[in-house]
């Protein structure tokens, strides 16, 4: 059978009367229901599981949203009913309400794993069960045939909203030894939703308020190889668990069930990785991966399965498209690569044959980087001119040559998750400013900002969501909100002959400037007193005036919204750690308060980075103009230094400068990141 044909993608169950199966109860129905009852069996951890209950103040619940995932009318809530109802359905024959239905199956069927789980633990003869044609789901479990799982995460991706915090897949190894690993197949879970046909902003806020459905799907794995390593240059990271085959046919047997079940999809908590931690509950029930945090990050739950004792078997990188070409580039020597970049510059590859007898060129090393760079170009939509011919030219030429270079050493070109920082951070800090000595503290929901180490993470990159910062000024004895991150996205992508990605920066919440305090309305009251009474009004007066010189100014917090969007430039294909980038971006920002006679005022912007990157050792300068003029009050700017130490991935110490109009600081900080 071609192997197109075995495409397993779940399928959508419909609702069958629940109230046909009470109507006829089964013999055996009662003996085995006083025992479930005698052992309270809806309260073992394992039917929770199943069933994705969790207890809050008010009950369980289950976080399946669906109706069709449940037996009982009240099954959501109730897991004892739930449990009953489910016994009573395996152990009665039953037929589909609609017989044209083709999607209908008998629940022993539609649920093989609450079945076998009764069945063990009720003693339930395979007599008492209900006759039941279960040859799709035999067809199913047959064909996959798991053995192992491995835990995928597919890195950062800063082009789509719901891929910024990254992704975990699962992925079922076959017993057959002779199935290729690519040919696999990897069970995901995504909202069920297309973020290419839906606007960035309500996709986005679609996803952080449950606003689409998750669904279950199965996949040969290379699509998703394709998907994410080729469409979208993103590095996989393989994570083997030591899962027996016993558990991973159960955690199998339990994705067949969950074809019929949606749950709400959340980005921060209910998302891809968090279902796969029940997944792996399930499949080991003495795990507890989803202890309740705020936030559920990708790379966070990696680590979750690194912190297991023994869970993790074997780590394996199956690097990106674009991390393959640059993995190869910086192996060249410097006439390979002066070769190399001349090629890929125009698109011409005549120099290539030109240099076939060249001693110092490896000529199969070169040819592969070729064909890399023209398919990658074709992924990125900006194909070299006459690709399709030359692409078939490099194909033919490289069949003729023996490989004269050895690849299976080259170092990643990005981290694994899990030795990355924490992605919460807290933030302490005590500065000094032209309007006194102030204290503050922060903190971040997640997951990265750009003085952090960039272990882990996409290089040059920031990704803050609810982040603040509040301080309190010794002079004015108030606690002021020196900013808020609703969202912040940075992307600082090196444009070069192989890749010209914008780089691009985003920022809603609020931002504090400063401003001069409006004192007209006193200062003429006391001018009026002076003029009726100059003796006492007088000297209030000049009080006032030296008083007013001390308190000139004042720090506000405005409604802040922004982008820019420029090109980044970085030598990307020279061996070794990436130490400088520069960018150059302009945009917009627009600014809220009661300061401005239009109150709001949107004005052009443009900014500039600059980032030096040792290790333990980082500086940022970013510089932001902002022309106000526009609106006849004063232009702005913002210009950040910041130097960073870091003492451990998740601990940091800070030294920034920070000058703005009317307004300047100095301030030390620790930051924990957990």
């Amino acid at each position: 059978m071609p192997l197109k044909s075995k495409y397993l993608v779940f399928l959508i169950f419909l609702f069958f009367p629940i109230h046909s199966i009470f109507a006829t109860e089964p013999e055996p129905f009662s003996k085995y229901k006083q025992i479930a009852e005698s052992k309270k069996l809806w309260e073992d951890r394992y039917w929770i599981l199943l069933l994705h209950y969790t207890k809050s103040t008010l009950g369980w619940e289950s976080e399946a949203d669906s109706t069709s995932f449940f037996l009982a009318p009240k099954g959501k809530k109730n897991p004892k009913e739930e449990l009953l109802s489910t016994l009573n359905a395996i152990l009665s024959p039953a037929s589909s309400p609609n017989p044209e239905d083709k999607n209908w199956m008998h629940p022993r069927c539609k649920f093989p794993e609450r079945t076998r789980w009764l069945q063990e633990e009720l003693g339930i003869q395979t007599s008492d069960l209900a006759p039941a044609d279960c040859s799709r789901y035999e067809k199913w479990i047959s064909t996959l045939n798991p053995k192992a799982a491995k835990i995928i995460f597919a890195s950062y991706y800063m082009n789509a909203p719901a891929s910024i915090f990254g992704h975990t897949l699962l992925k079922i190894d076959s017993a057959n030894e002779d199935r290729k690993d690519i040919l696999e197949y990897a069970v995901n879970y995504a909202a069920n939703a297309d973020p290419n046909s839906t606007n960035a902003i309500v996709y986005a806020v679609g996803g952080l308020m449950g606003g689409y459905p998750g669904v279950f799907s199965l996949f040969p794995y290379y699509i998703k190889i394709g998907e994410y390593n080729d469409t979208e240059s993103r590095d996989l990271w393989e994570y083997e668990l030591s899962l027996n085959q016993n558990e991973v046919l159960r955690m199998t047997r339990h994705i067949w069930e969950l074809g019929s079940a949606s749950f709400d999809y959340y980005f921060l908590d209910e998302n891809c990785s968090y279902h796969l931690l029940s997944l792996l509950e399930v499949a080991r029930p003495t795990l507890h991966l989803r202890d309740r945090a705020p936030f559920v990050i990708p790379g966070d739950t990696v680590k979750k399965y690194i912190e297991q004792a023994n869970l993790v078997k074997e780590i394996k990188y199956r690097p990106s498209l674009h991390s393959k070409i640059l993995q190869k580039v910086r192996s060249m020597n410097e006439e390979e690569r002066g070769l190399y970049e001349k090629i890929i510059g125009n698109g011409d590859i005549a120099p290539l044959f030109a240099n076939q007898e060249n001693k110092n060129i490896r000529i199969s090393l070169l040819t592969d980087s070729l064909m890399d760079s023209f398919q990658f170009r074709r992924m990125e939509r900006d194909p070299f001119p006459n690709q399709n011919e030359n692409y078939k030219q490099l194909l033919l030429f490289r069949s003729k040559i023996n490989t004269d270079y050895d690849d299976s050493k080259n170092d990643p070109i990005t981290q694994s998750p899990h030795v990355s920082h924490g992605s919460s951070a807290l933030y302490n800090e005590v500065g000094t400013s032209n309007l006194g000595t102030f204290y503050g503290f922060g903190y971040r929901a997640a997951i990265h900002d750009l003085l952090n180490t960039d272990t882990g993470y996409v290089p040059n990159s920031s990704v803050d969501y609810f982040s603040f910062k509040a301080r309190y000024y010794e002079n004015t004895k108030k606690l002021h909100l020196e900013d808020f991150h609703f969202v912040r996205l940075l992307s600082l992508t090196p444009y070069n002959s192989l890749g010209k990605s914008v780089s691009y920066f985003v920022d809603s919440g609020a931002d504090s400037s400063v401003y001069e305090k409006n004192k007209d309305r006193q200062r003429n009251a006391l001018r009026y007193e002076a003029y009726v009474n100059p003796v006492y009004g007088s000297y209030s007066l000049a009080q006032f005036e030296r008083d007013a010189g001390k308190d000139r100014f004042e720090r506000v917090t405005n409604a802040n919204l922004e982008a820019t969007a420029g090109y980044s430039f970085q030598d990307e294909f020279s061996p070794g750690a990436k130490r400088f980038l520069f960018s150059v971006q302009a945009g917009f920002k627009g600014r809220y308060n009661g300061r401005y006679d239009t109150n709001a005022v949107i004005a052009p912007q443009g900014a500039a980075y600059f980032v030096a990157n040792f290790d333990s050792f980082k500086a940022v300068l970013s510089l932001h103009y902002y022309a106000f003029g526009i609106y006849n009050v004063p232009n702005d700017y913002k210009a950040q230094l910041g130097l960073r130490y870091a003492i451990h991935p998740n601990h940091e110490l800070r030294l920034e400068a920070k000058a703005q109009r009317n307004y300047n600081e100095a301030s030390f900080s620790y930051v924990y990141q957990f």
